[in-house]
């Protein structure tokens, strides 16, 4: 297991400012890093070279000449390409003409540009997001196994360093999955907390923007910078937007961790077992106090959301199959269509499910006085690609992620582990709208372990 010790973005800022370093330095390494891992993992789709050179030389001229936009300001950033960028295409993965829906930036690729950030370009993705084709991208620690979600890109690029954060989306675990199985941070906020606006989405009620990061610390700078209701965009909720780096040093001491019970976990890895148990020791060594809980309706969760994604991705995509069904994916195509045609009764069924597990977690929160849960965040690190069925292990990765997008609650994966080189990560789940509280949680085991630092031995 290889180490090093990444500089933070706040390390980045620190360094630009004191004029040891420029973010046209930054950018320049970063995109020969690019040059030298893409041969070997094909994180991106595409790469704004000249674009972000340009953007850096900008953010260089104001900081010479005193404008600071902030912590972000020349920081290099990529995104997923289902979320749309003016300057760049756009094709989610897919031969589907998009047209107008990419001719403009997306509300969170506007507020980071707002806030100084360089966009690098844009990462692989399954077609539409959707899981069922197999993009070329690969595991950053093993190249024969699974990168995780369909924000494989940002999981494998952070932990490369072929960018310093990546912007995903999240239906069903999509950003904390490669971040768990790639050995980095993964969170994903709140339902409603950052716009989606621009986002090509395959599920209305269960997506979500998310984000990859090296440390905790850099999950709440990013956030800072896109969280917040956008007036007249209705998939923003209208909650105060704290200063979410307030608790990251703060104790844990006396904290309420919630532990769920053995049967959820699953045992399908007894790695994943060894290390979220080794996880918890050092939690409770911190001073939190650890509580077993359980939850009835936990088995319904892998139907519950086969159905729901199914059905509103298949919904979401009647006009552009009627238009363009041929020029879907074979996979993607039969997924699409067989969602669309998922009864009514069967998606209300869905929907009264998710509203019997949500009452289950909201006991655990509000009656236990639980104050995070905490899951391994996949049951079983990265499978050989030549071992994976998206029938039957595409489930089994999302059955813990998937329980907060059932229930709209923020999630963070942080790494907790190894298993034969593999990364494993350590989920935790918190009350809605209480990310600052989540992170600092979060900061504070990524402190206690020695996994922060670890990073893939990889160059071309």
């Amino acid at each position: 297991m290889p180490t090093s010790t990444p500089p933070s973005i706040a390390r980045y800022g620190d360094l630009m400012r004191s004029g040891e370093l420029t973010s046209t330095g930054l950018i320049q390494s970063v995109l020969d890093r690019i040059a030298e891992t893409e041969p070997l993992v094909s994180a991106y789709a595409f790469v704004d070279r000249s674009g972000a050179l340009a953007a850096a030389h900008r953010a260089d001229d104001e900081l010479r000449h005193g404008t600071d936009r902030g912590p972000l300001h020349g920081i290099p950033i990529a995104i997923k390409d289902v979320i749309a960028t003016a300057d760049m295409p756009t094709l989610a993965g897919s031969r589907v003409p998009l047209g107008a829906l990419t001719e403009a930036d997306a509300t969170v690729v506007g507020l980071l540009r707002a806030a100084g950030a360089v966009i690098l370009g844009k990462h692989v993705t399954h077609e539409f997001a959707c899981g069922q084709n197999v993009p070329p991208t690969r595991n950053a620690w093993d190249h024969d196994c699974y990168p995780g979600g369909s924000s494989a890109g940002a999981g494998v690029s952070v932990a490369v360093g072929s960018c310093v954060a990546a912007i995903g989306t999240d239906a069903g675990g999509s950003v904390r999955k490669p971040a768990a199985l790639n050995g980095v941070v993964g969170l994903k906020p709140t339902y409603g907390r950052v716009s989606r606006a621009g986002v090509i989405q395959p599920s209305g009620s269960m997506d979500h923007v998310g984000l990859v990061t090296r440390y905790v610390a850099d999950a709440a700078v990013i956030l800072q910078a896109i969280a917040g209701a956008v007036p007249g965009d209705p998939s923003t909720i209208a909650e105060p937007v704290p200063h979410f780096g307030a608790y990251l040093s703060e104790p844990v001491a006396g904290r309420r961790v919630g532990v769920v019970s053995r049967s959820f976990l699953g045992g399908d890895d007894p790695a994943v077992t060894a290390a979220t148990q080794a996880a918890l020791t050092v939690l409770g060594g911190l001073g939190a106090d650890l509580i077993e809980v359980d939850m009835p309706s936990l088995p319904l969760v892998d139907a519950t959301t086969t159905v729901i994604l199914a059905a509103e991705a298949g919904y979401s995509h009647l006009a552009l199959l009627r238009a363009y069904a041929a020029s879907y994916g074979p996979a993607t195509r039969r997924y699409l269509q067989l969602g669309a045609l998922v009864p009514a009764p069967f998606l209300q069924a869905a929907y009264k499910a998710r509203a019997t597990i949500a009452r289950d977690v909201s006991h655990v929160f509000d009656t236990e006085g639980v104050d995070v849960l905490v899951t391994p965040t996949t049951p079983l690190r990265a499978l050989p690609l030549a071992e994976m069925s998206i029938e039957r292990d595409l489930v089994r990765y999302v059955r813990h992620t998937a329980l907060a997008n059932l229930t709209g609650r923020p999630a963070v994966t942080v790494p907790c582990g190894f298993g034969d080189g593999l990364p494993i990560g350590l989920q935790l789940m918190g009350r809605p709208f209480r990310e600052a509280e989540l992170l600092g949680m979060a900061a504070a085991y990524e402190a206690a372990a020695p996994w922060a630092a670890a990073t893939p031995a990889i160059s071309s």
